[in-house]
This record gives structure tokens, C-alpha cells and sequence, in this order.
């Protein structure tokens, strides 16, 4: 007989081994550890914490003020930070990806891309105008809006969100059924937003480049989604891109 033939069924309360794991494959899992869990909960915890103070701070304000327009502008805030604790605990238990899109420049614009908007927010510079009363108030519920729609995208997505481009399983419910990229159509709704209710020049100035690497970030997804899943095809067509119904 051969070497290698098999022989007929293992025995009974024998079973295999698991293969014993290469000195690659801990790297691989520490490397999982470190930059697909621990480095984006922390970079999210970051965020977050910045921005319970300037909730701590609005919140105060409010209660000293007592006005309709204070007690409106805590609740974007509250939103936002929402937005920023959802992914503290996703990135702490999600799993690998099917696949990954390890480029620098897909890296470089994911990096960019995700705290982009906390500085969008508190850039300073000369101010361009000052917006009247009706104009923040549009801006306000324009802030809830946005990280409304984000926070839906967040619980949609759940343990397939992703800070780089990578594809666990494609998600097609909550608002991906009407685009498919939610979440950066909130942080740009945001973004401009937060420009109108303080419109400075340097925030102003970094509104079109974020808006750029947000486009960037989305082309880079839908090409490895594309890649990826033999469906995403037919889901693009259905759906578009971030505004429903539009583009």
C-alpha cells in the first residue's frame, strides 16, 4: 500500500489534533489583538471621552441658560457620543475578516477619515460670519440628524464594523437598504453642520478634504465588497451610493 493510503475509519474516541499554531500564526494573532481590537477601542474611547466633556460642559450651560436653543444643542452631542461607545465594545469582540484591504493608502484614508470630524468640530480661526439664531438651529437638527442615521448604521452593522476596509458580511438592513454607506453620509452631514453653526476658516477649509477621504474610504469598501461577495453587485444597484434616492 501506498504511503499515506488511507487505512479505514479512525476508531472511536480517537479524533485528530488541531494542527499545533506557527510562530506566524501568533504573530498574526497578536497583530489582530493590538491593531483590530484593542488600538480602535482605544482610539474611539479617546474620542468619546473628549466628547463627554463638551457634553459635561453644554449640559451646565444649558441648566444655567435654561433656553430651548441650549437644551437642543446638548442633544447632537449626546448622539455623538453614542456614535463614538458603539464601537468601543464592536472592535473589543468582533471577529477576523474574510478579507482585508491592507494598502497604506486605504490604511492612511480609514485612519484619516475616522478623526477627521472630531477636528472639523474644534478647529478655530477667524470667523467667516456670524450665524444667526435660525441658521444653528437648522445646523442643530441637521447634528441630529446625522449621528441619528449614524448610530442606526452602527446597530445595523454591529460586529462587522471596521475602521480599515475589510469584509466580514455584508449588510443590507437598517439604512444600507437605502445606501450603502451611511455612516460616512452622517459624519459628512455632520461636518457640514458643524461648519454653519461655527463657521471658522480652518473648519471651514478642512469641510472639502473631508469630504474627499470619505469618498476615498468608500471607494476602497466597495471594491473589496466587490471582490468579496458575488451578491454586493446586485446590491449596489438597488441601492445608492449616500444620498437615497440620488447618488
Amino acid at each position: 500500500m501506498a504511503e499515506g493510503a488511507w487505512l479505514g475509519p479512525v476508531p472511536l474516541g480517537i479524533a485528530e489534533k488541531p494542527a499545533a499554531k506557527t510562530l506566524r500564526d501568533h504573530v498574526d494573532d497578536v497583530r489582530f489583538l493590538v491593531f483590530g481590537r484593542s488600538l480602535p477601542a482605544v482610539l474611539f474611547g479617546v474620542m468619546g471621552y473628549r466628547v463627554l466633556l463638551i457634553l459635561i460642559g453644554q449640559t451646565h450651560d444649558a441648566f444655567a441658560h435654561a433656553s430651548a436653543a441650549a437644551v437642543l444643542g446638548v442633544v447632537p452631542t449626546a448622539l455623538y457620543l453614542v456614535f463614538c461607545a458603539i464601537p468601543v465594545g464592536v472592535y473589543l469582540t468582533r471577529s477576523r475578516p474574510r478579507a482585508r484591504d491592507g494598502r497604506i493608502a486605504a490604511r492612511a484614508a480609514a485612519l484619516i477619515g475616522t478623526t477627521m470630524l472630531l477636528f472639523v468640530g474644534i478647529l478655530g480661526g477667524p470667523a467667516l460670519f456670524t450665524s444667526p439664531a435660525a441658521l444653528q438651529v437648522a445646523a442643530t437638527l441637521l447634528s441630529v440628524i446625522a449621528f441619528a442615521v449614524g448610530v442606526c448604521g452602527l446597530l445595523a452593522l454591529r460586529r462587522n464594523l471596521s475602521l480599515m476596509p475589510e469584509a466580514r458580511r455584508l449588510v443590507t438592513s437598517g439604512p444600507y437598504r437605502f445606501v450603502r454607506h451611511p455612516l460616512y453620509a452622517a459624519e459628512i452631514l455632520a461636518a457640514a453642520a458643524m461648519v454653519l453653526a461655527h463657521p471658522a476658516l480652518w473648519a471651514a477649509v478642512s469641510l472639502a478634504p473631508f469630504v474627499a477621504v470619505q469618498l476615498t474610504r468608500a471607494t476602497f469598501e466597495e471594491r473589496l465588497l466587490r471582490d468579496t461577495f458575488n451578491d454586493y453587485a446586485a446590491n449596489a444597484q438597488r441601492t445608492r451610493r449616500l444620498l437615497p434616492a440620488i447618488w
